[in-house]
């Protein structure tokens, strides 16, 4: 079987680490990635099985001439500056990069390499809030984006779908829902109690007590591992041109979240709402339906509960938090 080329970009994030590791895992997959900033620990077990060039996507003449020599058979575009709550004061900044780092990949890949199929990883914060009872969402779903970052995702997903129309791209379009597990940044929810709590067990925290922000609102959650699983299959056997939920089908709330991390943990911990954490604007409830993927033959085959004792167990085995 020939080996094929994969391109990851943002491959020392968090998601990107880890479909490194699947594909690695898997077999048959010669492996480049891009990076910007100078941490590789996400993957240190790597070190001898992934191509990594430090570039920076918003170099247009830079992502040609990678894309240029790669030719990869899949593109996971996976680099975006992707945390939703601290958008609202970087909005120029993030509208920017999620938007032009993609406009520069799909212009290199059409100039370059058009045989490249290009999974092209959105959000499902594109579709903002919606009714109780128009859940779970479907694809169909209108966007209403709430945040800059919803925003600069609902245009990185259009110039896909463009690109797709008016150039021939071979672009799937991926739309996942929320996520956690190991690496993640300490800016989402799971991953900042994980790190607080680790903080507590080290006695690195004169008081036992986590701040805590709206509690009651409820999210549609899924081990990363599962989300990996899903851009591979898609990479393989998804329509080009076709947007595809990513999502579990059940919700959580992020009560039940800390309450999960806590019950992990031989240390009383108190809880005190915080009114700085309690953002004006917030999705209350979002539970997204993943029929269209289901039927590619995709199921998620990791629990919540494991990605929870998988972050904690990340935090506490950090040398320096």
């Amino acid at each position: 079987m020939a080996v094929k080329r994969v391109l990851i970009t943002g491959i020392s994030g968090f998601v990107g680490s880890h479909l490194a590791e699947r594909l690695t895992e898997e077999g048959g997959f010669e492996i480049y990635g891009t990076h910007i900033h100078d941490d590789l620990d996400n993957l240190s077990s790597l070190a001898n099985e992934v191509f990594i060039q430090k570039c920076d996507l918003l170099d247009r003449s830079a992502v040609v001439e990678l894309v240029k020599e790669i030719r990869p058979d899949t593109l996971y575009h996976l680099a975006a500056f992707s945390a939703p709550s601290l958008s609202y004061d970087r909005s120029e900044e993030v509208l920017g990069a999620n938007t032009f780092m993609t406009l520069n990949l799909l212009e290199a890949v059409a100039k370059e390499s058009l045989n490249t199929v290009f999974v092209n990883v959105g959000s499902a914060d594109v579709y903002g809030e919606v009714p109780i009872e128009s859940q779970p969402v479907q694809e169909s779903t209108e966007f209403r984006p709430r945040n800059p970052y919803a925003v600069s995702k609902a245009a990185q997903e259009l110039l896909g779908y463009q690109y797709y129309k008016s150039r021939g791209l071979k672009v799937v379009m991926c739309r996942p829902f929320n996520h956690t597990g190991a690496r993640q940044s300490d800016s989402f929810v799971v991953s900042s109690f994980a790190r607080q709590i680790a903080e507590i067990e080290k006695g690195l925290c004169p008081e036992k007590v986590i701040r805590v922000g709206n509690l009651d609102s409820s999210r549609d959650f899924l081990h990363v591992r599962d989300v990996v699983s899903a851009y591979i299959l898609l990479a393989e056997s998804g329509q080009y041109g076709l947007p595809y939920n990513i999502a579990s089908g059940r919700v959580y709330t992020i009560k039940e979240l800390i309450e999960g991390l806590l019950s992990l943990s031989d240390i009383d911990i108190e809880l005190v709402t915080d009114p700085d954490r309690v953002r004006a604007v917030d999705t209350s409830s979002i539970c997204g339906d993943s029929t269209r993927l289901c039927a590619l033959g995709w199921s998620p085959l990791h629990t919540v509960e494991e990605a929870l004792a998988e972050s904690l167990n990340y935090w506490r085995e950090r040398e320096v938090i």
